[in-house]
């Protein structure tokens, strides 16, 4: 069981571009102080105001970061799915966690400790530049999400939303499942659960969509296109 535990977290890790270079000797120090954590849907992995130790990556599930909002509703500003990590950037910072997050479904989270991240990126200077360019990554694509919610009108924004979830940009036609319930993707688009199905009625209505739940079908992507323009 314990080798079934490592070869697992051997696994995820492994899988994240920024670990891909590790020698063998520098992944098991690695793998040997990483937390597996299992979150069940709607469990907190930490508050806001949270002091940060490490960051995480997801294995199984999603996990929302998001903040409370003055109406008592919550912004959600990114969706984690398996595969990405997050929490890099503040584990530099002696500052609290500014969003909480959040488990949309059953997850498993990996719990990587600060201080063995530092030892690592003290010894590889590939390992910190891999770092330091995911980082910007993430910074770049939350200012361009928050653009697009900011400067698009709600039709617009779903619009671009579903273009975003192609799995091939060359189709279209294809079908995709909402990566979390329409109420989060909402608060992702800065949008109230009711604009966003109004707008995936409209849609539908137009004959670009097809709803089932949280299936969606895309009809036509080029007419998607057009409204995103």
């Amino acid at each position: 069981m314990r080798d079934q535990v490592f070869d697992s977290r051997r696994g995820a890790i492994s899988r994240l571009p920024l670990f891909r270079e590790l020698s063998a000797d520098e992944a098991s120090q690695l793998i040997s102080q990483v937390r597996e954590l299992r979150l069940d849907k709607g469990q907190i992995l930490f508050n806001k105001g949270d002091i940060p130790h490490g960051f995480f990556v997801v294995v199984e599930g999603r996990i929302q970061l998001a903040f409370p909002s003055e109406q008592g509703t919550e912004r959600v500003l990114e969706l984690i799915k398996p595969g990405e990590s997050f929490g890099e950037a503040l584990m530099f910072l002696d500052k609290a966690y500014p969003v909480f997050a959040q488990a949309t479904q059953d997850s498993l989270v990996l719990d990587v400790p600060g201080h063995t991240m530092l030892g690592l990126l003290e010894k590889d200077s590939r390992l910190a530049r891999k770092m330091l360019a995911g980082i910007s990554m993430r910074m770049h694509e939350l200012i361009t999400n928050l653009e697009t919610c900011s400067m698009r009108s709600s039709t617009q924004r779903v619009a671009c939303m579903l273009q975003h979830q192609a799995p091939d940009k060359s189709l279209n036609e294809y079908e995709i499942e909402l990566p979390a319930a329409k109420q989060t993707v909402a608060s992702q688009l800065n949008l109230t659960p009711e604009t966003f199905s109004r707008v995936l009625h409209v849609l539908s209505d137009a004959g670009l969509i097809e709803v089932s739940g949280r299936v969606i079908r895309v009809l036509d992507a080029e007419g998607l296109r057009r409204i995103e323009i």
